[in-house]
């Protein structure tokens, strides 16, 4: 009898070690299962190659933050806004954080160094590519981003000169340069996009006319029209709505603009609303087949964010794209939008950044 009620008390015992281990491995599992959900299993997902939707890599309640390298208020910081407000009315319950930098290198730098998890991102323009090539930031976009997408193509700028200039138009100014080296002041971010927009068409004039006159640092837009308005400078660029607004209070002379090849007074009339006068004709349709300048602006996220997190944020940008809130604001900038899939957005990074480093060549600024 005591035999058999110690084997029973026995059997008693190894079936409650065995509800307890079952227990406790139930409760391990859900432990991981919630820790997966806001990291290890989103960092295991994202590294496979397995195609995800937008969903996998924002779900309801992720915040993502989108830096911009440049102070609130300026064109980068615009077409930010503008993009943050399209996700936003596509995905609700995701929280869009826009971070400006006074300091450019600061906001690239941060951007660079953020975890490759897909919720950290950069917009800039392809004149990053410039900076880095003449030796201006060591922020080098080919390598240290990933190339997301293309959020738009850029825009025409109209190139704008002093109310009093003694030219009109390119053929003028080019004409005005040969007969009086050294004398035209060109205001412009050195080293940038600016001078290398501004530079196709000088060059494009005639070879070597880049070096009769002189390049000067004039950054914001503000002061370049200040600047160029009373005389201070010669010669500068502006927004094309911007130069409408100076140049109907006489206080600018239009010469034309210059811009992606797909700018025309057709397409920009088209995009601004207006039909705009032949002073805003291209360097193309003035005759200079060169002056053109391709700077589209990008979504950049850390290098090692995979690939097909890549895609599934590109395939929100091209939906983005398509909102009417982004379209309008873009053509209040004068900036063309079209969507471009994750494959043809490397490409004209790519084609783009060969652009910036002849640029950089032609220019006599290319340190790497």
């Amino acid at each position: 009898m005591k035999k058999l009620l110690a084997l029973l008390l026995a059997l008693a015992m190894c079936l409650s070690l065995v509800a307890c281990s079952s227990s406790d491995t139930t409760s391990d599992t859900t432990g991981d299962a919630a820790a997966d959900t806001t990291g290890d299993a989103a960092a295991d997902t994202t590294a496979s190659d397995e195609p995800l939707t937008i969903e996998d890599v924002w779900p309801s309640g992720t915040t993502v933050y989108i830096d911009v390298p440049a102070k609130a208020g300026g064109g980068t910081d615009l077409y930010t806004r503008y993009l943050t407000q399209a996700l936003g009315e596509l995905y609700s319950g995701v929280n869009f954080v826009v971070t400006n930098y006074d300091t450019t290198e600061v906001g690239r730098e941060n951007a660079k160094n953020a975890d490759p998890d897909g919720t950290h991102f950069l917009v800039h323009h392809a004149g990053a590519c410039l900076e880095y090539l003449s030796g201006s930031t060591n922020v080098n976009s080919m390598e240290d981003y990933a190339t997301v997408g293309v959020i738009n193509r850029g825009g025409p700028q109209a190139i704008i000169a002093r109310p009093d200039a003694p030219y009109s138009n390119f053929a003028e100014l080019g004409e005005y340069i040969a007969e009086h080296p050294g004398e035209v002041v060109i205001g412009c971010s050195l080293g940038g996009a600016s001078q290398a927009a501004i530079y196709s068409v000088i060059e494009g004039l005639g070879e070597g006319y880049g070096e009769m006159v002189n390049w000067v640092q004039c950054s914001s837009e503000a002061d370049k029209l200040t600047q160029t308005a009373s005389g201070s400078i010669d010669i500068a660029n502006c927004s094309i709505p911007n130069a409408q607004g100076y140049e109907a209070d006489g206080r600018l002379t239009i010469l034309g603009t210059v811009g992606p090849e797909v700018s025309t007074l057709e397409t920009m009339s088209e995009l601004l609303g207006t039909e705009l006068g032949e002073s805003y004709a291209s360097g193309p349709e003035q005759g200079i087949e060169g002056a053109t300048f391709e700077c589209s602006y990008y979504l950049w996220a850390p290098k090692d964010t995979p690939e097909n997190v890549c895609r599934a944020v590109n395939e929100a940008i091209c939906a983005a794209c398509e909102v009417q809130s982004y379209i309008d604001g873009n053509k209040t900038m004068a900036s063309f939008v079209e969507p471009v899939d994750y494959d043809t957005a490397q490409e004209t990074f790519q084609r783009e950044w060969g652009i910036m480093e002849t640029r950089a060549e032609q220019m006599g600024i290319k340190a790497r």
